[in-house]
């Protein structure tokens, strides 16, 4: 009974859903499907609906559609991102073709701009300094009235707390700095580059770089991702840094400290040197323009561009420490920190230097050269002054710690320096590039007797100093001249041009040390070595190398100084050493391009100057000969390789630069040097022909070279002259209306100089076998026949004489001549007849055309003028020849009406008046039955009997 009770019992049913209990005072829960119709608003400033906006008249869009107005806005955007893309679509407005735009709106683009360089977000200083340096090429012209807004900007960006903000300020000044030095150096004035300069001293010292490094959102972000690569890439490599010597590397503070020590080099040096640069700009301008042809065959005296190399001695001057002396007074506080950082960089071994190490220590160097060259004054003074001066006892400690003998010459062990050699050389460079400028800044010293009089310790005198400068030059050029893979190296120019300085320093100061006799033989014999180790090194060089180019401005300073005739003669240069130097200056005549042609007319003046006082031994020999080929190659403009040259030696014919790739101006300037050749070659000959038929030469530079020829007549054999001047006049020509008026005005041109040489009977006996072989041709054009007509008229009139009673008498021309002339004169006078009576021209082809013939037909009747006694019966007789066509003779008649009524051919035709009537009466009998020709020959006796009488009346008011 029991057990059926328990089995019948039932399980208890799971409940549907929990019914809640409802309390007293509580809000009843919204059941679980009710849709909640709450409304959330957030307001937001819309100014204006971007798709509303109506952007067609805009001058510049970015690819997103945004004018200047719209990025001027978002770049005070309160979210970072919108505030760099902004940036980004300023930079690319920026580099637009339509970029000139922006100089409209130069004030609101700096007022918004400027801000952002000091932006908080590292991202955004980043877009900010890229979009700066593409808009410095375009609102250079338009930035001086803002100069000292921009000024006061980067002051806040050096002093800001922030590293990042500083380092980005820097980033700014040295674009600044590269594309518009005249900004800071000019424009902003003495006060704000006063106030930047201090702010500089500021960074380079080792207490003022503690600045705070502030890690923003968007750096966070960039770091983590980043941390993660570099701890695999660290253990990967930790087994090659403990093989591998460590090379001391700058700490975060001496980075930031070298970032601002770069930017204060290039500073100084626009500041120091800009006022020399505007004056070598303005002589160099001066030199490129070449008005007239007087001005390059008389040239008085050697006129040569000067370079700055002695810049710095220049900012001494009364009114020159004048305008510059708040500047000048802020750059003295930077000595103190300037040794701080060299000698900072110096703790420990010199071979554990790093390149960067190295290269700003370089920097210092150069920074000390400036500030000792501006103050030069300040440096001059007496024992008991100089002990007071703050100033020159730091100008005095640096010398003691940078040209000590243990540091000048500074250069690694012999272990190390034979590792960077072979590891490219180019950190070998940069140790030499730095020497190079301890030795410009020892030759600053050496100007100043004041600070090298010692300090109470073992300071070596100037001698030793000097000496050692010397010889370091010496060494360095001899050591990379000996081996071509030195010279090759990409850095090696950050070596020479320094070495070259210090060569002219060194050369400078022994001028002005000449007064002292004792020491004129020593300091003789120290420029001898200077110039000779120079010499060496060049000619070595490749025309096509930057070192050549280097060589060849420092060559052409010396020629300045040493070929004006003011110096003694212990310091003039030798002859043998100036031609090496010349035979360099000729090729490079073939490696010009555009980037150098400065250098180029620089060269050609130098040249010039140098071939006006060539002795009369040095104007023949294997110099010279050099010197002519490279000219006819320059020249050649017909030269093409030849089968049996190699590739290099076509690939280097064809790279050179020749005659044709010059401007206007520039080809007539550089033509003026074939009026100083000592002699001329048939080759030289040749190329210059070539270039008088060559249609890209100007046709003043042909004419040019035509005079210089002529004048120098006396040094060229005559047959080579005539063969000049006749393939100059028979060059072909392009069909262009300009290039024939062009070759016409050249062909009178070279007439009158057959006309000048007073050849006589010889010019037609010369000339006579060219001209009927080029008459002999088919299909001659109106310029060929034109240019035939005037080479006959000049033949012509070098035979004519004339009595003291002014008749004509016949020219001893070759009969063949006679016979060619005449019918050349006859076939251009019967086919233009019929041209010049056609209708109107109306298109600018059928008036050029026109012009021409017109201008043709002028040219043959002059002839018939000038050749009166020789030609004119028989041209009568074969223009009036009986056995002809009645169409043809018909013609002819006209010719004659024409040519009768004619003022320049009255004389003639009344002369042969009784000729030509009986020419007529012969056709009128022969043509009995034709009216067209009875009726114009009665016209033409008509026409003559009024010219019988007219004539009469003009030779009564003679």
């Amino acid at each position: 009974m029991a057990r059926a009770a328990i089995a019948t019992k039932t399980k208890k049913k799971p409940a549907d859903f929990k019914r809640p209990k409802r309390k007293v005072g509580r809000r009843a829960a919204p059941a679980a499907n009710v849709t909640s119709v709450g409304i959330t608003s957030r307001r937001i400033n819309l100014l204006e609906q971007s798709l509303l906006q109506d952007k067609a008249g805009a001058a510049q869009l970015t690819h997103r559609r945004q004018a200047l107005p719209e990025l001027l806005q978002q770049a005070g955007h309160y979210n970072a991102h919108v505030r760099q893309r902004a940036l980004q679509g300023i930079k690319e407005l920026a580099t637009q073709e339509t970029a000139a735009n922006l100089r409209a709106n130069a004030s609101v683009l700096l007022e918004r701009f400027l801000p952002t360089l000091l932006d908080e977000e590292a991202v955004v200083r980043e877009a900010a300094v890229q979009a700066w340096k593409a808009m410095l090429p375009v609102l250079r012209t338009v930035l001086a009235p803002f100069a000292t807004l921009v000024a006061t900007y980067l002051c806040s960006g050096l002093t800001h707390l922030q590293v990042g903000v500083r380092q980005d300020a820097l980033k700014a000044i040295g674009e600044l700095v590269d594309e518009a030095p005249e900004l800071l150096r000019e424009d902003a004035g003495r006060e704000p580059l006063a106030r930047l300069l201090e702010n500089f001293r500021d960074l380079i010292c080792a207490a003022q770089t503690q600045g705070i490094r502030m890690m923003n959102t968007y750096d966070l972000l960039l770091g983590t991702d980043s941390s993660s690569k570099t701890e695999g890439r660290k253990k990967n490599s930790h087994k090659a840094k403990q093989k591998s010597k460590k090379v001391k590397a700058p700490s975060g503070a001496l980075a930031l400290r070298f970032a601002a020590l770069k930017v204060l080099h290039k500073l100084l040096l626009s500041v120091s040197t800009g006022r020399n640069d505007k004056i070598g700009v303005g002589m160099g301008t001066q030199s490129a323009s070449v008005p007239t042809t007087k001005t390059l065959l008389l040239y008085p005296v050697p006129q040569l561009v000067t370079t700055s190399m002695l810049a710095a001695a220049s900012v001494t001057t009364s009114s020159g420490v004048k305008a510059s002396a708040s500047w000048q007074e802020k750059v003295r506080a930077l000595l103190p920190a300037l040794l701080e950082l060299w000698l900072e960089c110096l703790e420990g071994s010199v071979d554990a230097l790093s390149d960067v190490h190295v290269e700003h220590m370089k920097y210092i160097v150069e920074c000390t050269t400036a500030v000792v060259g501006a103050n030069t004054e300040l440096l001059n003074l007496d024992a008991d002054d100089a002990k007071k001066d703050e100033f020159f006892q730091a100008a005095l400690k640096l010398r003691e710690e940078l040209l000590a003998p243990e540091c000048f010459p500074m250069l690694p062990s012999a272990s190390a320096a034979l590792a960077a050699a072979a590891d490219g050389s180019g950190a070998l460079s940069r140790w030499h590039g730095m020497n190079a400028a301890l030795a410009k800044l020892a030759c600053e010293y050496l100007r100043l007797p004041a600070l090298m009089r010692g300090s109470g310790k073992d300071v070596p005198p100037s001698e030793t100093l000097e000496q050692r400068v010397c010889s370091y030059v010496v060494t360095t050029l001899t050591k990379y001249k000996e081996t071509p893979e030195l010279r090759a190296v990409a850095s090696m120019q950050n070596v020479l041009q320094p070495l070259l300085e210090v060569v002219a320093l060194i050369l400078a100061s022994a001028v002005r040390r000449s007064n002292d006799p004792a020491s004129e033989a020593k300091t003789a014999a120290e420029r001898t070595l200077l110039l000779e180790t120079v010499t060496q090194f060049y000619v070595l060089c490749t025309p096509k190398s930057v070192s050549f180019r280097s060589c060849t401005a420092f060559v052409v300073e010396q020629l300045e100084i040493a070929l004006r005739g003011q110096q003694r003669q212990s310091q003039k240069l030798a002859w043998p050493m100036v031609m090496e130097w010349v035979v360099c200056l000729a090729d490079l005549l073939g490696q010009l391009d555009s980037q150098h042609m400065e250098l180029g007319r620089r060269s050609l003046l130098a040249l010039i100057s140098v071939l006006k006082q060539l002795p009369v031994e040095y104007a023949s020999g294997d110099k010279m000969d050099s010197v002519l080929t490279n000219l006819s190659a320059f020249f050649d403009l017909a030269a093409v390789p030849s089968t049996s040259m190699t590739e290099d030696e076509k690939q280097r014919m064809l790279a050179r630069t020749r005659f044709d790739a010059l401007g206007a101006a520039d080809q007539l300037a550089f033509v003026a040097l074939v009026y100083h050749l000592p002699r001329y070659p048939v080759s030289l000959l040749r190329a210059l022909a070539s270039c008088c038929k060559s249609p890209r030469i100007y046709c003043e530079a042909k004419s040019f070279l035509v005079d210089i020829l002529f004048q120098r007549r006396d040094v060229v054999d005559l047959a080579h002259i005539v063969s000049f001047l006749v393939s100059t006049a028979l060059a072909s020509v392009e069909a262009t209306p300009h290039q024939q008026r062009q070759q016409l005005q050249l062909v009178d041109h070279v007439c009158r100089t057959f006309v000048a040489m007073n050849l006589g009977n010889s010019l037609p006996k010369i000339l006579a076998p060219t001209l009927a072989k080029t008459q002999a041709r088919e299909e001659l054009n109106s310029m060929e026949l034109h240019t035939l007509v005037l080479l006959y008229r000049t033949c012509v009139s070098s035979a004519t004489t004339r009595n003291v009673e002014i008749h004509l008498q016949r020219s001893d021309i070759p009969t063949e001549m006679e016979r060619e002339l005449v019918s050349l004169c006859v076939k251009i006078l019967t086919n233009s007849s019929s041209s010049l009576s056609s209708e109107q021209s109306t298109t600018p082809e059928e008036v050029d055309a026109r012009e021409q013939e017109q201008r043709l037909v002028e040219a043959c009747v002059s002839t018939l003028v000038i050749g009166e006694t020789n030609i004119f019966a028989s041209f009568l007789d074969e223009l009036l020849e009986v056995q002809q066509q009645v169409l043809a003779l018909t013609r002819n008649l006209l010719v004659l009406q024409a040519l009768v009524r004619s003022t320049s051919l009255t004389g003639a035709i009344r002369r042969h008046q009784s000729h030509v009537e009986h020419l007529l009466h012969s056709m009128e009998q022969q043509y009995a039955s034709e009216d067209d020709i009875v009726q114009l020959v009665r016209r033409l006796r008509g026409d003559l009997e009024l010219l019988a009488a007219g004539r009469l009346s003009a030779d009564d008011s003679k």
